[in-house]
């Protein structure tokens, strides 16, 4: 039983019977594009008796420009659709050969060059061997040391600066200070604030007047510690200062010094 389509623009029949389900056929009349069913054609559309044999090759009928006409079954066959050609073939095929050509190219090309020459040695010249062999008097026996070639001379030590000795008016007080802020503790000379009474010690009176002025510093840690060093040093029992009395209590330290400053005893000496 053949297969028949019907063109869904010009409702024209055609016998797509030699062609495989799924493909796509061209209407010679209006040109429109229809896809051949899976399935079986409807029994109601048309049916022929016996199959018709597949067309010659011949060209559309838009290329000769007439309109070709249904024949006697009422059935025109149907056309495969043209595929569109690609350029890409013709490309890959020039792209293959002009690489042959290139390769045939090279390939004679490094078959004929002829290979380097290789450089020209050089002409050995006989060198005796070095030996080393040193002048020495006949009744020295001491080993030859090989060094820099310094000669045995000692290096010449690099040159120390001398730290300028301290004085009270060069010692960093403020560091002294920061030492004696627990203001006790005078008698370890094993710990820091030991070591800065010491150090105060040595400068003697003269370092009244740098812990006179401490008293009344905005630290109070500060004053109470200049205070146990003036009472440590002079003998005295003066109160430590606290909130209001630092002003008070300094003064007491000038007036005291500018009196009996000079009869007080020596840092050094035993109190009475």
């Amino acid at each position: 039983m053949a297969t028949i389509l019907k063109c869904p623009r010009c409702q024209q029949v055609m016998d797509v019977t030699a062609i495989s389900p799924g493909s796509t056929v061209r209407c010679p009349d209006c040109g429109q594009n229809a896809k051949v069913p899976a399935g079986s054609t409807n029994l109601a559309v048309k049916t022929v008796s016996a199959p018709i044999p597949p067309p010659q090759t011949l060209p559309t009928a838009q290329g000769r420009g007439t309109r070709v006409r249904g024949r006697s079954s009422g059935t025109v066959p149907a056309q495969h659709l043209p595929k569109e050609s690609s350029n890409s073939g013709l490309f890959i095929g020039l792209g293959i050969g002009a690489v042959a050509v290139i390769a045939v190219v090279v390939a004679f090309t490094m078959g004929n060059t002829p290979p380097p020459e290789p450089p020209p040695r050089m002409a050995s010249t006989s060198r005796e061997p070095v030996v080393f062999k040193p002048n020495l008097p006949a009744s020295s026996d001491k080993p030859i040391v090989l060094g820099s070639g310094s000669g045995g001379k000692d290096e010449p030590k690099a040159t120390q600066i001398s730290k300028p000795a301290e004085t009270v008016d060069n010692v960093n007080w403020d560091a002294i200070i920061r030492d004696l802020r627990s203001g006790g503790g005078f008698d370890h000379a094993d710990r820091p604030e030991g070591v800065a009474f010491q150090k105060v010690k040595a400068f003697g009176k003269a370092a009244y007047p740098k812990l006179i002025k401490y008293i009344d510093d905005e630290q109070p840690e500060f004053g109470i510690a200049a205070v146990a060093v003036l009472n440590a040093l002079t003998g005295r029992d003066s109160p430590l200062p606290k909130g209001v009395t630092k002003g008070k209590i300094k003064g007491e330290w000038e007036e005291w010094q500018k009196a009996d400053g000079a009869a007080a005893p020596k840092p050094d000496a035993p109190k009475q």
